[in-house]
């Protein structure tokens, strides 16, 4: 019985596996390109504008283009743990897209008595408003329209226009969460955008990263990565061969933990304001 378990545990491992490289192989296509140095980090982005052009270009079709690959991938189930378990208070989500994540905000039932305000008290898993934060104005009216549908909580969402890598517009020390789901590889300045991220967050508060980028274990998946760079960017608007623990470590943000999955392609971080 033992080692029947063991070798379907392992047959499982296998099929994951290959399924995980299988989906990125899928997404990368068959046409490779010789990849220029990453530019993330400074440098500037070759692609910037023509990445917002191709997300006002793909809005109406988005959901359902990856969506089969997230569900392959256990994305979503990615988003729902670290979202519904560490989200709280007032919620500001940036590159938010056309907002995929909006279920997995654990919304607040009801009001708080206010002589809690007075302690600056925050709950655990409960959001009290969410802000969201796209560049694309066609991903804004998608976004828009799902709030629409979800009048629950239709009254605590605002979605927004505006660049990430500029947060101007709200004050510092304004949220009690930020977030950010697979953002970082279409910023034009993804460090300066951690950077205002932290920024805007109260010192107790948290950011919340799921990002994908390049392994650095697996030479095999970076160069693939790397080759496929081009066209990924083409077809989807991200740079996804992004060394995310570099950029992570360049914004000076406090990490209170990480996880890597597949492969280490997709990173997970919950980190906070560094205060010195």
């Amino acid at each position: 019985m033992a080692s029947r378990k063991v070798a379907l545990g392992a047959a499982a491992v296998g099929v994951y596996g290959i399924t995980a490289v299988g989906s990125y192989y899928y997404m990368s296509g068959s046409r490779r390109a010789a990849a220029p140095p990453c530019s993330c980090c400074g440098g500037g982005v070759p692609f910037s504008k023509k990445s917002a052009a191709q997300y006002d270009k793909i809005a109406s079709a988005y959901d359902a283009k990856i969506s089969s690959d997230e569900f392959v991938m256990g994305v979503g189930l990615l988003r729902k743990h670290l979202i519904g378990s560490r989200a709280r208070g007032k919620v500001l989500e940036v590159a938010s897209g056309t907002g995929r994540n909006l279920d997995c905000y654990k919304f607040r039932d009801g009001d708080v008595p206010w002589w809690l305000g007075l302690f600056g008290t925050v709950f655990e898993g409960e959001v009290s408003g969410l802000v969201m934060a796209e560049k694309s104005t066609a991903m804004v009216e998608v976004a828009r329209d799902k709030v629409l549908k979800m009048p629950h909580i239709a009254q605590r969402v605002r979605v927004d226009v505006g660049d990430c890598t500029d947060l101007s517009r709200y004050p510092d020390e304004s949220f009690d969460t930020v977030v950010d789901t697979f953002g970082l590889c279409s910023f034009s300045d993804p460090v300066k955008a951690l950077r205002e991220m932290q920024r805007v967050c109260r010192r107790d508060g948290r950011i919340l990263l799921l990002e994908h980028g390049r392994t650095n274990n697996f030479a095999w998946l970076d160069k693939m990565l790397d080759d496929g760079r081009d066209q990924h960017v083409e077809k989807w608007g991200c740079e996804w061969n992004r060394d995310i623990d570099e950029i992570v470590r360049s914004s000076n943000l406090d990490v209170e933990w990480s996880a890597k999955w597949h492969f280490g392609t997709t990173t997970v971080v919950s980190g906070k304001r560094r205060t010195e």
